[in-house]
């Protein structure tokens, strides 16, 4: 119960923060920007299901995904919070252990009769409930705009952008996690949130180009294959008028493939992806969604993995926390 307290506290001064309502807006902002972008792609589709395949080379996740107004516009949103919603989590839980401690307000909170693991857990929670307030707003703005565009929804499409939002959730706490990792470890709130930002943008941006790079090296030298020929016929169909096959071309491209889903095992940005896009997976001979429990056994163990990567910050800054001075 005690945890409960201290969680809506902790939120309670979360929302109030100057710091949470400029990324509200700014979230806000990005995703009326993404929305209008899209506006003529969102109202062609209306009415329509379309099954194609999905790559997002820079989280190395694919698959194919079906294509509604809604789906567009919701994974579109989702995409801008894989680089942006990492960065709130992270930057919320930089400062929530060190900053109390600083200031001289964690002794007076454990002069209270409450356990430190009732503070830590309490903070956890109402961070993520503010993470969570940050993610169905967004949420709620697309549906709304889909709406004053006139273009219908369906309650298959509603019920995959509920769970896509869970797993949206998820991906922030994971983030939230490393941030009150940090905030047990370094002693200066504004040291933890510099070497916070610097981490989301790495796990999000550097380290995904780096993984293309390293598994390009790794395989080696791509090999060279015979071109094709091909004769052209003027109003006919081009022809292929040889087929010089190259198995080593073949073999290349699996053991770059294969390295770069090792190396990518690593980050969380890719287990995002293939999260969303088994939330919206489709069957490409129905042209329609996979059924829903098919759906979420696609992404089965990147869930598991992300799980793993929110646990594993979060019981570090637990066991710093239990045993540090907080003097």
């Amino acid at each position: 119960m005690k945890e409960l307290n201290i969680a809506f506290k902790e939120f309670y001064s979360s929302i109030r923060s100057k710091r949470f309502i400029s990324l509200m807006a700014f979230y806000l902002l990005i995703t009326f920007f993404f929305n209008y972008a899209i506006k003529d792609e969102i109202i062609n589709s209306a009415g329509q299901i379309e099954v194609s395949h999905a790559s997002l080379s820079l989280t190395g996740a694919e698959g194919f995904i079906t294509a509604t107004p809604l789906s567009i516009s919701i994974t579109t949103n989702l995409m801008a919070l894989m680089l942006f919603g990492a960065i709130i989590g992270i930057a919320l839980g930089a400062d929530t252990i060190n900053r109390e401690i600083e200031e001289g307000t964690a002794k007076v909170l454990m002069s209270h009769p409450v356990y430190r693991d009732q503070v830590i857990n309490g903070k956890f929670i109402g961070n993520s409930l503010a993470l969570f307030s940050i993610i169905m707003t967004g949420y709620i703005f697309s549906i709304a705009y889909l709406l004053l565009l006139g273009v219908p929804l369906d309650g298959a499409s509603l019920i995959r952008a509920l769970i896509a939002a869970v797993f949206t959730l998820i991906y922030m706490m994971t983030f939230l996690s490393m941030g009150i990792m940090l905030s047990t470890i370094l002693k200066k709130p504004e040291t933890a949130m510099l070497l916070a930002i610097a981490l989301a943008i790495f796990l999000t941006l550097i380290y995904p180009i780096t993984v293309n790079i390293a598994a390009d090296k790794i395989a080696g030298e791509e090999p060279y294959c015979p071109p094709q020929h091909y004769e052209i016929v003027p109003g006919q169909p081009i022809q292929r008028v040889s087929h010089n096959p190259c198995p080593a071309m073949d073999e290349w491209l699996n053991k770059r493939d294969l390295w770069q889903k090792r190396l990518f095992l690593l980050d969380p940005t890719h287990h995002y992806g293939q999260l969303i896009i088994s939330a919206f997976a489709g069957d490409e001979a129905a042209q329609d969604y996979l059924p829903l429990g098919e759906s979420l056994s696609t992404g089965f163990n990147s869930f598991a993995m992300l799980l793993v990567e929110l646990l594993l910050p979060f019981t570090i800054a637990y066991t710093r926390f239990m045993t540090s001075d907080l003097r």
